[in-house]
């Protein structure tokens, strides 16, 4: 007979730690009558959090839903703002002007089937020159809700109801913060103590941890939320971590918040700027704007690169004192290991380009529970789970890589390499050489947990990657399908202009409805991953596109 986990040890807090405490404590207690697990989170006062990502993907929302705060309260709390999409300024250049190229990635979209053929090959084929690394704004209302400074709902809507998808742009030490009020409300044991040493028995499990003022704890199973040190599974477990270096240049980044130079000019999106060794991102909070540099030390030094970032950055930067942040870019090759698994930073790090952080750690607690152990820690299960969690990993560097190794700006040594000198995985080399013959689709994409095939085509067109491909299928593909899959978006376009708030006033309606208040457990199920990456959305949005797989394609 198996004897069941009782008590469940989290080392660390931050969003990683609050997040894990809040959701396991919740998630496994909210059916079970004689079976309660108990939560511990153990914090050292005397570590600091990073919390530098302020934008989030758009399944952000579901997780909110699912363990039953109410929006409004959320926003508030985390001085949080809606985002409909990622812009990117920069990135590459046209190769007969010689002039930088921008686009947009949307959040959601009005189809992806035209009488059985995919819309972007009557995109390559009919769409003007010069909007043809556009490919968004031919498949998205998002363009025009976003320069128009557009809110996702209606005023007074109720709770996540809206009219097209979205993520969030938020404060992510406030939100820490509201979390830990909802765990320890909901019963999780908060102790602020220092670990001063990690017990193991005779087979390599952790037995106990010794804390500096409390003693000895004993541990059943141990979260390790301790950020880049790794205390518990890389110091003391011994697993390795795998470093990107040789996929991925930056490693370093600069963080600032700065005031609003118009607070009523709220754009619902995320900007990201290309620079001289890597980029910026600007990410508008309701209250101000958090922005930085992220950036490669082998091109630049801290102060060269502040340097650059306060130029770029112009009269708005000039009394701001960015904070220089080091990142340790890899995965740990195990995630689990005996009876610890590291979630969040302990686990690895991408560049956030994606800002797929917080859903890294969503993911995890899903898994976590999907494969919940009990006391004997079948190695099967563990190896599922760390399979599992090395494939979405692997799936958000690779779609990182396509960035920089599509790349055609040349014009500094950063570039330079990032195109030419770093190494390409092999899945994605294998998805470039066929994306030269055929566009993707679903089918292409099936391996993935996060970005769809919309997503793909979204990035490849916007860096020119078509640009002088001729498809075989494009050469069957209706003019006249397409004029009307075009009216049909501007009817769309038209109606959301109408029927949509300003995004600042949305804002200030819904924070006038903040209760402040703790959850009550709802009884809603968590969508899975393959139910998020398929758009699908217990929440039916009033205006009901045709396909939003778009919805999970997330850049920043």
């Amino acid at each position: 007979m198996t004897e069941p986990i009782r008590r469940i040890t989290i080392v660390g807090g931050g969003t990683a730690g609050w997040m894990s405490a809040a959701y396991l404590m919740i998630h496994l207690n909210r059916r079970s009558i004689d079976q309660q697990v108990d939560v511990t989170l153990i914090e050292s006062p005397n570590v600091p959090t990073v919390g530098v990502g302020e934008a989030t993907v758009p399944a952000m929302m579901h997780w909110l839903k699912y363990i039953g705060i109410e929006e409004a309260d959320f926003m508030k709390r985390c001085n949080a703002s809606f985002k409909l999409g990622v812009r990117f300024v920069n990135w590459d250049k046209d190769p007969k002007t010689g002039a930088r190229r921008s686009y947009l990635n949307p959040f959601d979209g009005i189809g992806d089937d035209i009488w059985g053929f995919n819309p972007a090959y009557h995109f390559h084929r009919f769409a003007p020159d010069a909007d043809r690394t556009q490919f968004g704004d031919y498949q998205s209302p998002m363009h025009d809700l976003i320069n128009n400074f557009r809110g996702p709902k209606t005023l007074g809507a109720d709770g996540y109801d809206r009219k097209v998808n979205y993520a969030y742009h938020l404060d992510a030490g406030r939100f820490a913060g509201f979390l830990k009020e909802i765990a320890v409300a909901c019963g999780v044991e908060h102790v602020l103590d220092d670990v001063d040493d990690v017990e193991l028995d005779e087979q390599g499990y952790v037995s106990a941890l010794q804390l500096r003022e409390h003693g000895r704890h004993e541990v059943e199973l141990v979260i390790d939320c301790t950020g880049f040190k790794g205390l518990i599974l890389q110091q003391k477990l011994g697993v390795k971590f795998e470093s990107y270096d040789k996929y991925l240049l930056n490693n370093r980044a600069l963080a600032v918040q700065l005031p609003h130079q118009d607070p009523t000019k709220l754009e619902p999106v995320t900007t990201s700027t290309a620079l001289g060794a890597g980029w910026s991102w600007r990410v508008p909070l309701y209250s101000r704007l958090g922005t930085g540099y992220v950036f490669s030390d082998n091109f630049r030094t801290d102060q060269e690169a502040m340097d650059e970032f306060l130029a770029f950055l112009g009269p708005q930067g000039k009394d701001a004192e960015p904070r220089a942040i080091g990142m340790r870019v890899g995965r740990t090759e195990k995630v689990w290991e005996k009876n610890c698994i590291a979630i969040g930073l302990s686990s690895g790090f991408i560049e956030p380009l994606e800002s797929t952080a917080i859903f890294m750690v969503d993911m995890a607690l899903q898994w976590l529970t999907n494969y919940f152990p009990d006391k004997s820690f079948n190695p099967m299960v563990q190896k599922r789970f760390n399979d599992r969690m090395r494939d979405l990993n692997y799936e958000i560097r690779d779609f990182i890589v396509l960035h920089y190794c599509t790349a055609n700006r040349m014009d500094t040594p950063y570039w330079k390499a990032a195109r030419h000198e770093l190494q390409i995985p092999d899945a994605v080399q294998e998805d470039l050489e066929i994306f030269r013959h055929v566009l993707p689709r679903s089918e292409e994409m099936e391996r993935g947990h996060l970005f769809s095939y919309l997503t793909y085509l979204i990035v490849l067109f916007g860096k020119g990657f078509f640009d002088d491909i001729e498809f075989p299928a494009e050469r069957l593909v209706s003019r006249r399908d397409w004029k009307e899959y075009q009216r049909y978006l501007r009817d769309v376009k038209s109606h959301l202009l109408q029927t949509l708030p300003d995004h600042y006033t949305l804002l200030n309606d819904i924070r006038s409805r903040a209760q402040d208040a703790s959850p009550e457990l709802p009884s809603t199920p968590l969508p899975d991953a393959a139910t998020i990456a398929a758009g699908a959305d217990p929440l039916s949005p009033i205006i009901t596109f045709k396909d939003d797989d778009l919805s999970s394609g997330n850049i920043l």
